[in-house]
């Protein structure tokens, strides 16, 4: 019954997001904005939601580790992430963000009998809390600087005084790296994306990397404005040092979930790489990134999931050994969204990476350019591997999925054909993300 009525829930929540996307403004005293940006993210999250549902009970009866909470749960955090996508008010924004991080500290420790889930979410929750100090602490500096909640009249107040605006913004960055991956705040992440439940690991790298990034966007052109220089060279440095830091410890991962964890790390080195640049082309293609690495890491961890109810499945990269064998059709699966994470085309990954790097040439920042080629190269070892062990090598054990589901194979169908549409049909997403990166910057 649970999943049943979350699901209608969901898709109840996706057609009023879809109606209500007509509408623009701020309500509720300013604390919520309606815009095109809002309305696109909440779509993606909504919609990654619902195949989240179609695996995830399958997985938790194999586990023998069903939770009703789970469904409770899952909810939750879609509602803070939903508020996080459309507010600029820091209270909105807090509580927004507290709803997300809780509902993941439990979601990544349901799963009966694993102390790693548990070792995962205690990490989780360690330095997620500090994050959110961190943040909290930043907003009541900004606060006092400028005497608002609104993040647009905060960095748009003219004050005789900057230390206490540019303490605040430092800290209020500060826990949201922490929650994004960004190196040096990225501890938890493995561990996190590794102990939890495969189901909600796709979740979190997905609607969890959506939600997390949004207000950062949000503020992108309004920071720009302020600190051009200043921001373009230090997100910058984060980013090249991130990407090529999580590109190159997923080399030497013998864990399909963690070397995926490192993979989600250098992604965010990639993202964060569009945020560098303080033109318009560059908050498009940061939006367009997320919304296709949503996608496809969502796809990615979903094959995990049904392949961990393969007897003998031990998530080791050997398991990959002669897939083709097997079971076909998920190694192609696989196989389609390494060569998306790769930037491989015809899939979304290359025509995200290109539209970044697009935008670190038109705004001078060719070193960075420079740096994301190289670490794009290094990935390349750990891709093209579990490729080569899939379909070159033979096979090493017997595998055969239990209980195939309908939803599940619809699922990943939708996932892996937007994976290779949406890169030959870009204008699709396109034509959405600039109408809404276009509003951000002239507001």
């Amino acid at each position: 019954v649970l999943p049943g009525v979350t699901a209608i829930g969901f898709i109840v929540a996706l057609m009023l997001t879809g109606v209500s996307g007509r509408l623009s403004g701020d309500t509720f005293y300013g604390s919520f904005t309606g815009d095109p940006l809002g309305t696109l993210v909440k779509i993606f999250e909504i919609s990654i939601a619902l195949t989240v549902l179609a695996f995830a009970q399958r997985y938790y009866n194999h586990r023998r580790s069903f939770y009703g909470e789970f469904y409770y749960m899952l909810s939750f955090t879609l509602l803070g992430a939903m508020i996080l996508a459309s507010s600029y008010n820091l209270i909105v924004i807090y509580v927004s963000l507290e709803l997300v991080s809780i509902g993941f500290y439990i979601l990544t420790s349901l799963l009966r009998g694993s102390f790693v889930a548990k070792e995962g979410a205690f990490k989780y929750l360690i330095l997620g809390g500090l994050s959110i100090a961190l943040a909290s602490y930043g907003a009541v500096f900004m606060y006092i600087y400028a005497g608002s909640l609104d993040l647009r009249e905060i960095l748009a107040y003219e004050g005789t005084d900057h230390h206490y605006l540019i303490l605040g913004l430092v800290l209020f960055l500060i826990g949201f790296a922490v929650k994004i991956g960004a190196v040096p705040f990225h501890f938890w992440l493995p561990d996190a994306y590794q102990g939890a439940p495969t189901p909600v690991t796709a979740f979190m790298a997905s609607v969890g990397k959506l939600a997390f990034f949004i207000p950062v966007v949000r503020i992108m052109p309004l920071l720009q404005e302020k600190f051009a220089f200043a921001w373009m060279i230090t997100v910058g440095t984060i980013a090249a040092v991130t990407m090529l830091y999580g590109n190159l410890v997923a080399l030497v991962q013998r864990d399909i979930k963690r070397l995926l964890a490192y993979s989600s790390i250098a992604h965010t080195g990639y993202i964060l790489a569009g945020v560098a640049v303080t033109e318009v082309i560059g908050l498009k293609a940061v939006v367009y990134f997320l919304v296709v690495y949503a996608i496809m890491s969502a796809g990615a961890f979903f094959v995990i999931a049904v392949l961990e109810r393969s007897e003998g499945w031990s998530n080791q990269i050997h398991d990959f050994s002669g897939m083709r064998f097997n079971i076909p059709y998920m190694a192609l699966a696989f196989m389609i969204y390494m060569f998306a994470l790769l930037g491989v085309p015809p899939t979304v990954g290359f025509v995200g990476k290109t539209l970044v790097f697009m935008a670190l040439s038109f705004d001078r920042l060719w070193w960075l350019a420079l740096v994301m080629i190289v670490s794009t190269a290094v990935s390349t070892g750990y891709y093209i591997r579990l490729v080569v062990l899939m379909f070159m090598k033979e096979k090493e054990k017997d595998f055969s999925l239990r209980g195939r589901g309908y939803l599940e194979a619809v699922s990943l169908l939708f996932l892996t054909v937007l994976t290779v549409a949406l890169a030959v049909m870009p204008g699709v997403v396109w034509s959405l993300i600039d109408s809404a990166s276009e509003s951000l910057f002239t507001r």
